[in-house]
């Protein structure tokens, strides 16, 4: 194993130290194994050494908001731990090891030590300055993620209220409607008996465009015969709801003369009040349910951390990227019987969002998305699969890493699959991508919850 002072002069960090200084360091510092996962440094705890990076990777990381936030990631000649110490004040975050790593911790003593040189000072604040600017900026937006989420929240409140209100609504009218056509055809004086006679149709048949074009523009013709005003308005919905030439035909065929126009104008108005009554339930349910979406999709108002189904939240993102996916074959493959993990459900559905927004990404021209899940011993994993044309060797190797994307200028941060590696990584779970000219698949591994269920294997 090299020496303390072998591994300093090969940091350009430490390189240019006069020996003697160097040599002082090194006498009280020693070299140290970090095994994966093991946290170093303790948010608020006493500020006592700052560590040099050699080998592995360390994760910074501050409580926000209820949950843990990545600051950034300590490499190979980096150091941390050296704010709290010039600050001479508790830790502000705490870092831990992403991987096995070995790295130089050097006390506080030997830190004073190194401030003696002009050298070190000048590129400790310039880290320093770097770090701060990117805290700052990261802790700003997790701040307004926090202050969304409540106006969310708030609107979902408020929204649910008058989609509760139209559904009701749209029930009463549905009755009204029911109750005004029975007091018509009571009403309807003259022609009580043809009018209480009439019925509607059994329902509209499956029709082609084409057939649907050749009926509407048969009901059309006839209501112009007729001297109805405005027949294209009504039309549709009459075909709609199943009426033909032969029928209304019949249904206004022994009207007086002058009432006809008015019976099958009735009779169109009828339909067309049915439609709207059907297309008004139908956006109160989506919208509801669009609520119910949102709220279980962003899991508001709830602890940080639940035990989840992986694949309630698939569903509930492959609802809100319907648009997405309108040309793209969806197959789903759940068990009945998939284990729950122990996790941020907010954080986990970005994790899913990101994955079938690049899947349908690399689809533009329609393909099959294959969302598959399953036990595998103690942990869940879940697979998206996209039909694309494949991800290349030499992205494919870097395509966690922030700030890398293949997109276009303005269309891509290069954040989103580091952001996935890093939720999933938070909750000691595993991603992995696989990828040929057939597809991609990325495959996630997801730590059961404590006690949940056999862990013998799905």
């Amino acid at each position: 194993m090299s020496s303390i002072a072998e591994i300093l002069r090969g940091l350009p960090y430490f390189a240019d130290l006069p020996g003697q200084l160097l040599e002082k360091v090194c006498d009280s510092s020693e070299q140290i194994n970090i095994p994966k996962g093991r946290v170093i440094i303790e948010e608020g705890s006493d500020s006592e050494e700052m560590y040099v990076v050699v080998e592995g990777e360390l994760a910074v990381t501050k409580h926000s908001g209820g949950k843990d936030v990545e600051l950034g990631r300590i490499g190979p000649g980096d150091v941390v731990g050296e704010i709290a110490l010039l600050d001479q004040a508790p830790r502000t975050a705490t870092v831990s090891a992403l991987t096995d790593t070995h790295a130089i911790r050097i006390p506080v003593a030997a830190f004073e030590d190194l401030l003696s040189d002009s050298r070190v000072v000048r590129r400790m604040f310039r880290t320093v300055t770097s770090r701060l600017r990117g805290i700052e900026d990261t802790l700003r937006y997790e701040e307004r993620m926090a202050a969304l989420g409540k106006m969310a929240a708030q609107l979902m409140h408020e929204l649910n209220n008058p989609a509760a209100a139209v559904a009701r609504t749209t029930q009463e009218l549905a009755r009204l409607q029911s109750d005004l056509g029975r007091e018509t055809s009571i009403l309807a004086g003259a022609i009580r008996e043809k009018v209480a006679g009439i019925s509607n149709p059994d329902g509209p048949v499956h029709l082609t465009a084409l057939e649907r074009g050749d009926a509407e523009t048969a009901i059309v013709s006839l209501l112009s015969e007729l001297g109805v005003e405005d027949p294209w308005d009504i039309a549709p919905a009459m075909v709609d709801a199943g009426w033909t030439h032969s029928s209304l035909s019949d249904a206004v065929a022994e009207a007086p003369g002058d009432l006809k126009p008015h019976l099958a104008r009735w009779i169109g108005l009828s339909a067309a009040t049915d439609q709207v009554v059907d297309e008004l339930a139908i956006g109160a349910r989506r919208i509801s349910e669009l609520v119910r979406v949102v709220k279980e999709y962003s899991f508001l108002d709830r602890a940080p951390i639940q035990e989840i189904l992986p694949t309630a939240g698939i569903q509930d993102t492959l609802i809100l990227l319907k648009h997405k996916l309108r040309n793209v074959d969806l197959v789903l493959d759940f068990p009945d019987d998939l284990h729950l993990v122990e996790a941020p459900g907010r954080d986990l559905n970005q994790v899913w969002t990101n994955l079938i927004d690049n899947a349908a990404d690399a689809m533009p021209e329609g393909g099959t998305l294959h969302v598959a899940a399953r036990n595998e011993n103690d942990h869940v994993v879940v697979e998206v699969t996209d039909s694309g044309i494949g991800i290349p060797d030499d992205v494919a190797k870097r395509i966690f890493d922030p700030f890398y994307t293949t997109k276009e200028p303005g269309k891509g941060t290069g954040l989103g699959l580091h952001t996935v590696h890093t939720i999933i990584g938070r909750v000691g779970g595993e991603i992995s991508v696989t990828s040929d000219s057939s597809g991609t698949t990325f495959t996630v591994r997801l730590p059961v919850a404590a006690g949940t269920g056999s862990r013998d294997g799905g």
